[in-house]
């Protein structure tokens, strides 16, 4: 009885000892990690995952940074050592993009001159997201598309009226900005009834001189706009700008001026090729010609006909190359109307057959400067929409150049024939 009584006290020490060793020993559980309170991360911001750690009761580490260029929930797994022991936690944090892109403009609104040209692109200064930086331009959004910017826009400067171009800017993650520009087209100037001081209003029909070989080229526009004013036709009261500042590349971004200069060039050197005694209105830059003095290059040197040299721009779905000559009812030069017509329809035909540019056929005005001063056959020809950002990159790509100055040359070959 004795033994068995000593036996159970020695298995209630040894129990008891247990137990209180395995209440005073170190367990895995006692390995604490604490987090503080941060649940989301803006999108591309830095973040050092030890700064989500509020306490920690030993040593941390962690085996991967989330990716904040990566929009949605990241697990993030933590290891703590402590006393040869370790522990693993995981905490959640999700990455948000809230920062929409920015648009940035030259100007919110402007007033346009009846029939000038519209090219929504030039009051664009920058498009860009925050993080992702420049946004480019695209014309046919789909549904699914993102990072991406385009416009909205009604604006026909043959109709008078307000008009609101809706910018969109769209970045990576959806995030969306809109801006408006508000365009004011103005009324169109009436004509006023008054008979020019020229004595060109004879209904007599210009005569060609089968001889005469001199062309002056005018490649239209130039470095810097000069919008100083002057008559639009001999006798006129009324007034346009000397020299618009022209139409941009919308992928090339180069100006219309430099395009036409460019193209100018060639020409000359295509109908001097030819045979041609040719002038040029201008072969830089930097000068400041008026529409007016333009004409009168032509008529100072009897020219057999003049060429003026314009690209198109307007929405960025229109496409195509016309030639312009004055109406049979200009008051000002009508006895230019048939040899400037037939010019016109040469011209136009031969550049776009060689050129492979949709023709819009050929356009008679009666509010152009260059024509109305003009004393001999003078056309323009828009020789496509640099608002197209195929036709911009056709029209300055040097090859395709020497092309548009075929074209048009094999136009003034048949013009004489």
């Amino acid at each position: 009885m004795k033994k068995v009584i000593i036996v159970l006290l020695g298995v209630a020490i040894v129990i008891g000892g247990y137990l209180i060793y395995d209440q005073t020993r170190f367990k895995i559980d006692d390995i604490v990690l604490e987090f503080n309170d941060i649940k989301e991360i803006e999108y591309g911001e830095s973040i050092d995952p030890l700064s989500l750690i509020k306490t920690c009761s030993g040593e941390v580490t962690y085996q991967e940074a989330p990716n904040t260029n990566q929009v949605g929930k990241h697990e993030i797994t933590f290891v703590v050592k402590e006393k040869g022991l370790t522990k693993q936690f995981t905490y959640e944090i999700e990455v948000k993009d809230t920062k929409a892109p920015e648009i940035v403009m030259t100007k919110e609104k402007d007033t346009l001159t009846y029939g000038s040209t519209f090219d929504p692109q030039k009051y664009i200064k920058s498009v860009k997201d925050p993080v992702d930086g420049d946004i480019e331009y695209k014309k046919d959004v789909k549904d699914n598309d993102v990072n991406y910017y385009t416009y909205q826009s009604d604006v026909n400067t043959k109709v008078p009226k307000d008009y609101t171009v809706q910018y969109i800017a769209v970045d990576k993650n959806n995030n969306k900005t809109e801006k408006s520009l508000k365009i004011t087209v103005q009324k169109q100037e009436k004509e006023p009834q008054t008979t020019p001081s020229k004595p060109n209003t004879s209904s007599s029909t210009y005569t060609a001189n089968p001889n005469n070989k001199v062309i002056v080229i005018d490649p239209g526009h130039q470095g810097k706009g000069n919008s100083a004013k002057e008559a639009v036709g001999p006798g006129s009261s009324t007034m346009k700008a000397k020299v618009a500042g022209g139409a941009t590349g919308v992928s090339s971004r180069k100006p219309e001026s430099q395009i036409t200069l460019d193209i100018g060039l060639k020409l000359r050197n295509e109908l001097q090729a030819r045979g041609y005694t040719v002038i040029m209105t201008r072969t830089s830059q930097n000068v400041n010609i008026s529409n007016q003095q333009r004409a009168q290059v032509g008529n100072k040197n009897n020219a057999a006909a003049v060429i003026h040299l314009h690209c198109d721009g307007g929405a960025s779905s229109a496409r195509g190359a016309h030639t312009i000559a004055i109406g049979k009812d200009n008051p000002y030069c009508p006895q230019l109307y048939k040899a400037s017509s037939s010019l016109a329809q040469k011209v136009i035909s031969s550049y776009t057959s060689l050129t492979g540019i949709k023709s819009r056929g050929v356009s008679y005005r009666n509010d152009l400067t260059g024509l109305n001063w003009s004393e001999v056959p003078a056309i323009y020809i828009e020789m496509g929409f640099i608002s197209n950002s195929e036709e911009d990159k056709l029209l300055t790509d040097s090859s395709f150049q020497n092309k548009c100055a075929k074209g048009i040359a094999n136009g003034i070959d048949q013009y004489f024939k």
